[in-house]
């Protein structure tokens, strides 16, 4: 059925408007009461109204291209399928809610005759404005074809009030005037509205034109001045304007229909709306629309009736002439035969999802506008999952629904046997579907349908899709269009794409093909026959197969058929040329393959043609099938060969859409999946035990077994926990012992040979008994203070236990919200390290006890943590530091004595000898020069270029006696160098020593002379460098020495002896001194960790003031000979006499 809106404004297309007459108002002679006598006053009256208007509208409304079939429930009960303002003119029972109110229907033939009651056609245009004193309203009118002009006034009640007469009536004049082609204004009508009303009072007035070159203007001007008072009603309209063209029209090939309603029960015109079913179009000879029947074979003819089945109705739309593409494509060029299977699809009836039954696909469109034609063809091809294209000089269209293969495409057709797969993107597989769609039974108004895949949307979680199905009527079509569309857009994930020959001229966009690709099936299932009769077929290849498999070939005419294996026999030759056979009583279960060089395939019933050798086959079994694929796309590339490209077909989602059947895809590789299943029927049950006086529970969790799965993870958690893993399994069940009551809630994943994984499958929550009690907490959490580390040690309660870890937490705060995890320690270990911290680092520290469940105990200690701190004692970090450094290879070479060498020595002296007798003739040679500057300045260029070169030839002579005393080691490090530079490339590492000498003297002033070096060395990508560098700069004037350190420790070793000292050392930023005096020292912070002396003594060497940082006390002692002290403390204060004994006491003992 067809639901069609007219807008009550405006002048939709066909929509026409006559207005009824107007009758003369009345007059009424209002009485006067009293006499004479004892005389007396009268009440005010109100009179009775005297303006009455009957108006009817006369609506004539274009409906469609004819001939249409007309109102839904045929021309006798018309008026249940007319429905103005929502509402139908009457009911099903016969009542009407309309009253007084003519409709006359045409259906759009050639030769149908004109409405009665309509001598014009009236085009209305609503105005609705007040017409007020001195401003006129004026309308233009360009349409030269009219003959008149209708002009619409309302008065919104006329009555005046007065004190005396009660309420009476008013008397509003007003004209209208016309120009003609721009002319003078002639008035053509002046009249008024004289008496009384309090409804809306209408008037209509019909202004004949003259004949116009340019057109008219129509202006109608109040006379009455307004009364702008509350006692006066008065208020005037222009309602709306018609143009009048008389003449009776028919309008041929046009649906129409004619109402006349009565205006006084609507303040404007209403909105009409029509249930109707519409154009009677070519359909199948023996196809019957109301009962969706096709009797018998159907012989290409057609002929006209109405239906919804979008097949045939995408057939007229392209067939037609008038309104379609009928001029542009003939008849012949439609293919016929593949709209007929697929409107006897659409005509099959499914589940609404209510109860009933529903045709699976009908369409209910308006189309009310042109559009471009391929647009609107893809839009009808949607309806029924399809799609329309053009090919060998045809029209065809084809749908998604199922079907057999036509060919079979293996390695041994395809192009270098190679196919191209690509998947999907992620964001192109919806789980919810919006489904917009327009429902008959709310006037037509679009609703949406939500459509959810429950199984997509907990492995790729909420991914929307809106969409609008085009013509649907019906919410069950519109949830199966979701269906279908989330299916989809999960199941046929894949595409392929391959190159072939001549094969291509089998498939077309839309075929179903089968591709056997031994790649990606994981063995061979394809190739091409050796021999063949009818029944018995000759394969060269080795094939695990049985009775009961599938065996597709492509016959000579190329028609892809299949039939049931019943045998087969393996024939093959041994190493000493004897021939054996392997019947199929013989072949192995598990399909690993027969040893022969040929296999005999017999089938149950022969093939329609006898299979030629090269012929390609298939293989099939309910292990392994071939994949399924629709054709998208066949492009020619170069000569013969073309391209072909398809989508994964998954033939199960029909029936999982239509009827809600369990969606099961045929195996297509034997290749452990890139997707794992998730395993099913995951359950929770429960078992006490007692084990030495001990009573728990052990929690049991089973489940099935996954598809192409080797093993399965499994977590549980008890009343929303943190999930506890356990350890990998190979079984289908696993045990929890000594379990804790609670909710448990169990999840399991499957995981294949690949070590890919499935989404989680989840149990139900289970209630199980088990103890009660959580775990203790520790007894006792103490901390020692090492040399920057912190040693923590805890203590286990007695007695029984399933303690399976401790928690160690810390933080640098005693509150435990900002403290974090340190480790997990594994019963019973009840020591921890925390290393690397600073001298003096105080940290806080917590322990909780885990049991095997993973329930948590209360921690230790519930408030502020237990302290720790690092060692900040500089005697106990300085001897823990030099142990470290005289440890090093450093260290010990750098206290090592400097060996003499007597060859090194005798060389060094040698040389010295030389460089002086060479330094006396350059010092003879310049002072020659310098006598002679004055004559010749070529000299002194000689000299200098001599000199440059004796300066030269020293310094080759000093590298000569230094590479000559340092052969000897050399030739010693030799090797090493090159065991070391091999054992550096191995392991990827880098090992160097730097030593520089720079002096710089420039024009402009700047000197500086440096001296540096550096030993580096480097490993996984991390560099650690030591250096010294030593240098003097003159930089603008500022001269500025200076010596800079580069190292993780530095230390100053201080040896005496056997015995080393270590009197300094810089370690992690932090300085410590053994001994130190500081004359004059200003310190921002400090921690003491012992006493702190005055350099002033006094009677007995006693410092004349102590301050002991450990218990927390103050001493002051007399000088000289007084013995006389005091002592403060947080208790207290005490002095002592000079004999010792206590004098006064302040506070406690």
């Amino acid at each position: 059925m067809r639901l069609q809106h007219i807008p009550a404004t405006g002048a939709p297309s066909g929509a026409l408007f006559v207005s009824g007459g107007t009758q003369r108002p009345r007059v009424s002679v209002v009485g006067y009461g009293g006499g004479k006598g004892g005389g007396g006053g009268r009440s005010p009256k109100e009179a009775p109204d005297s303006l009455h208007g009957t108006s009817y509208a006369r609506v004539i409304d274009l409906i469609s291209e004819g001939e249409v079939f007309g109102p839904a429930h045929g021309l006798n009960e018309a008026l249940r399928d007319v429905y103005l303002d929502g509402t139908p003119v009457a009911n099903a029972d016969g009542t009407l809610n309309v009253p007084d109110i003519e409709i006359d229907f045409r259906p759009g033939t050639q030769t149908q005759d004109p409405l009665p009651g309509f001598p014009a056609a009236e085009s209305t245009t609503s105005v609705n404005l007040e017409l007020r004193f001195g401003t006129p309203w004026v309308q233009t009118l360009s349409n030269l074809q009219l003959s008149a002009v209708r002009v619409n006034l309302a008065f919104e009640g006329l009555s005046e009030a007065s004190e005396s007469k009660g309420i009476g009536g008013y008397r509003v004049e007003y004209q209208i005037e016309l120009s003609t082609d721009g002319g003078a204004y002639q008035v053509v009508l002046s009249s008024a509205a004289d008496g009384k009303t309090t409804q809306r009072y209408p008037r209509s007035h019909r202004v004949d034109l003259p004949r116009a070159r340019q057109g008219w203007s129509v202006r109608v001007a109040r006379l009455t001045p307004n009364a702008n008072s509350n006692t006066i009603a008065d208020r005037t309209l222009v309602d709306s304007y018609s143009e009048v063209i008389d003449a009776k029209l028919r309008y041929p090939m046009s649906a129409v229909v004619g109402l006349k309603i009565d205006a006084s029960r609507y303040q404007r015109i209403p909105t009409r709306a029509y249930d109707w079913k519409g154009r009677i179009i070519r359909v199948p000879s023996n196809y019957d629309p109301n009962s969706r029947v096709y009797v018998g074979t159907w012989d290409g003819t057609f002929k006209l009736a109405w239906t919804d089945n979008p097949a045939w109705i995408f057939f007229d739309l392209i067939s037609n002439d008038r309104y379609g593409l009928g001029s542009r494509i003939p008849a012949g060029w439609l293919d016929k035969w593949s709209l007929y299977q697929i409107g006897r699809y659409c005509d099959e009836l499914v589940p609404d999802g209510f109860g009933g039954q529903e045709p699976r696909f009908t369409c209910n469109c308006y189309l009310q506008s042109a559009a471009d034609a391929f647009r609107v063809m893809q839009d009808l091809a949607s309806v029924f999952r399809g799609m329309a294209y053009w090919a060998s000089g045809s029209v065809v269209a084809v749908a998604d629904m199922p079907g057999d293969p036509v060919y079979t495409f293996t390695a041994g057709n395809v192009i270098d046997g190679r196919f191209t797969y690509v998947g999907s993107a992620l964001n192109t597989r919806h789980t919810v579907a919006l489904v917009s769609w327009n429902d008959l039974s709310d006037m037509g108004r679009q609703k949406v349908e939500y459509v959810e895949d429950r199984e997509a949307l907990a492995r790729y979680g909420l991914k929307k899709v809106e969409v609008s199905a085009f013509g649907c009527t019906s919410r069950g079509q519109a949830n199966r269009v979701g269906k279908w569309l989330l299916l989809t857009s999960r199941m046929e994930t894949r595409s392929v794409s391959f190159s072939v020959g001549l094969d291509s001229c089998r498939v077309r966009p839309g075929s179903i093909i089968r591709v056997a690709d031994p790649n990606l099936a994981g063995r061979r299932i394809g190739g091409r026959v050796r021999s063949a009769t009818a029944a018995q077929i000759t394969v060269d290849a080795e094939l695990g197969v049985r009775p009961g498999d599938r065996l597709t070939i492509n016959l000579p005419s190329g028609v892809s058929e299949t039939r049931i294996i019943s045998t087969a026999v393996g024939q093959g030759v041994t190493a000493d040329m004897t021939t054996f056979t392997v019947d199929s009583t013989e072949l192995t279960a598990d399909m690993v393959g027969l040893p022969g060089t040929v296999l005999i395939l017999t089938v149950t019933a022969p093939y329609s043609e006898v299979p030629e050798a090269e012929c390609v086959w298939t293989l099939e079994s309910e292990a392994l099938s071939a994949q399924r694929f629709r054709v998208q796309r066949v492009r020619q590339t170069d000569g013969l060969i073309a391209e072909i490209a398809a989508i994964q077909h998954e033939p199960g989602k029909f029936n999982n859409v239509d009827f809600g059947t369990r969606l099961d895809p045929p195996p297509v590789s034997v290749i452990p999946p890139g997707v794992q299943p998730p395993p099913t029927g995951v359950t929770i049950t429960s078992y006490p035990v007692i084990s030495q006086g001990f009573a728990s529970h052990t929690a049991v969790f089973t489940w099935e077994r996954a598809d192409s799965a080797v093993a399965y993870e499994v977590q549980w958690r008890r009343d929303n926990s943190e999930w506890v893993n356990l350890p990998r399994t190979g079984s289908t069940s696993i045990e929890v012992p000594n379990i804790y009551a609670g909710a448990f809630i169990c999840r399991v994943r499957a995981v294949n040979a690949l070590d890919v994984t499935s989404i989680w499958a989840s149990s139900a929550q289970t209630q199980l008994d088990g103890i009660l009690a959580p775990p203790p907490t520790v007894t006792s959490l103490t901390a020692k203070s090492l040399v920057f580390a912190i040693q923590l040690k805890w203590g286990f309660p007695a007695g029984p236990s399933i303690i399976e870890r401790t928690e160690i937490w810390y933080g640098t705060s005693p509150s435990f919200e900002a403290a974090q995890k340190l480790g997990d320690y594994a019963f019973p270990q009840d020591s921890a390290t925390l290393m690397g911290l600073s001298a003096g680092a105080r940290l806080y520290f917590w322990a909780i006890l885990r049991d095997r469940n993973g329930v948590a105990g209360v921690r230790y200690p519930a408030g502020n943590g237990a302290v720790g701190q690092a060692s900040s004692d500089a005697w106990e970090i300085l001897e823990y530091l030099k142990g470290k450094i005289t440890e090093t290879e450093l260290a010990q070479n750098v206290l090592a004595p400097i060996q003499k060498v007597p060859v090194l020595e005798t060389r060094i002296e040698q040389e010295e000898i030389t460089r002086k007798e060479q330094n006396a003739e350059m010092a003879q040679t310049i002072a020659t020069v310098s006598a002679k500057v004055g004559e010749n300045t070529a000299l002194i260029k000689e000299e200098a270029l001599t000199r440059a070169d004796e300066v030269g030839s020293l310094g080759k002579r000093v590298t000569s006696v230094q590479a000559s005393v340092d052969d000897v080691s050399v030739r010693a490090d030799g090797a090493l160098d090159k065991a070391g530079g091999a054992l550096d490339r191995a392991n990827q590492a880098f090992a160097g020593v730097e030593e520089t000498s720079q002096a710089i003297a420039q024009t402009d002033g700047k000197l500086a002379a440096m001296w540096s070096i550096k030993v580096q060395t480097s490993s996984g990508g991390k560099n650690w460098i030591a250096g010294i560098g030593v240098g003097v700069e003159n930089s603008g004037g500022v001269r500025e020495s200076q010596v800079i350190v580069a190292a993780d420790r530095f230390a100053v070793l201080h040896p005496n002896g056997d015995q080393v000292a270590l009197p300094f050392a810089i370690v992690g930023g932090q300085v410590f001194i053994n001994d130190l005096l500081v004359r004059n020292a200003s310190i921002g912070a400090a921690k003491f960790t012992d006493y702190l002396d005055s350099d002033a003594t006094g009677f007995g060497g006693r410092p004349l003031l102590r301050l002991n940082f450990r218990t927390g006390s103050a001493e002051f002692n007399g000088q000289g000979a007084d013995g006389s002290r005091t002592e403060i403390n947080n208790k207290g204060m005490r002095y002592y006499y000079p004999n010792g004994v206590l004098g006064a006491r302040f506070g406690g003992d």
